[in-house]
């Protein structure tokens, strides 16, 4: 029993030996930070179709989907970007003395040229589309960009080590902790600077459209990596 006993001290005092050389390892923490600014290539936009009625006739929702893609082709706008989304149906008062149940449809439409957005507003007047959202700029290769991202937020951490160590005479060893430093900041998406534009009316003037420029905000991807290396 003495024998076991022993044994087992031990085993506790080389274990708390070879903990506390372990803590007592020099080490040196870090966080290195990487920035990117991206240019969104996908835009979404809310488009709103709503039948309605033109010299006594309605004009349905499928005809207006119709008109709507036949324009998206004319700009060389992709149609299979176009997705519906919402579909309701509304009684309506059509004249002095009667009353349509009318549908509306709610639309996303996917662009990837900004470019394009100009063409597709001046469409959309012409079409007497009157309530168009955009709703957010995205880049389409975002995952991979933030892994990069990461990748040189990792490098920046090295490089910060290895020249503060270079200052004393010391070298970074391996790391031995890694942690990615959540900023729960919305690194996906860009919206417009100008909000105005965010709701696109048939009412605006000619001059006034020509002169709308829709402007996106640069995505910015900011990862921060907290590093512990050993010094070697």
């Amino acid at each position: 029993m003495k024998q076991l006993t022993f044994i087992l001290s031990l085993v506790l005092a080389t274990s708390t030996f070879s903990q506390s050389n372990i803590q007592e390892k020099p080490f040196i923490e870090v966080i290195g930070t990487s920035v990117k600014e991206i240019i969104p290539d996908e835009i979404f936009l809310d488009i709103f179709l709503k039948e309605r009625m033109e010299k006594g006739k309605k004009l349905s929702l499928e005809v207006l989907e119709n008109q709507l893609k036949n324009e998206l082709q004319r700009i060389e706008i992709s149609v299979k970007n176009l997705f519906i989304s919402d579909v309701n149906s509304v009684l309506s008062k059509t004249s002095w003395f009667s009353k349509e149940i009318l549908s509306t449809a709610k639309y996303t439409l996917k662009v990837t040229d900004s470019k394009k957005l100009k063409k597709l507003f001046e469409c959309l007047d012409d079409l007497k589309i009157t309530e168009v959202n955009i709703t957010k700029a995205t880049h389409s290769k975002i995952i991979e960009l933030k892994k990069e991202n990461r990748i040189a937020a990792i490098k920046a951490a090295k490089e910060k080590a290895n020249y503060m160590l270079s200052a004393i005479n010391e070298k970074t060893g391996k790391p031995i902790k890694i942690n990615e430093i959540n900023r729960n900041n919305n690194d996906s998406f860009a919206f417009p600077n100008n909000m105005q534009v965010n709701r696109y009316t048939s009412g605006v003037s000619k001059l006034k459209r020509e002169k709308t420029i829709v402007q996106f905000e640069k995505i910015i991807i900011e990862t921060s990596i907290y590093v512990k290396f050993e010094i070697e």
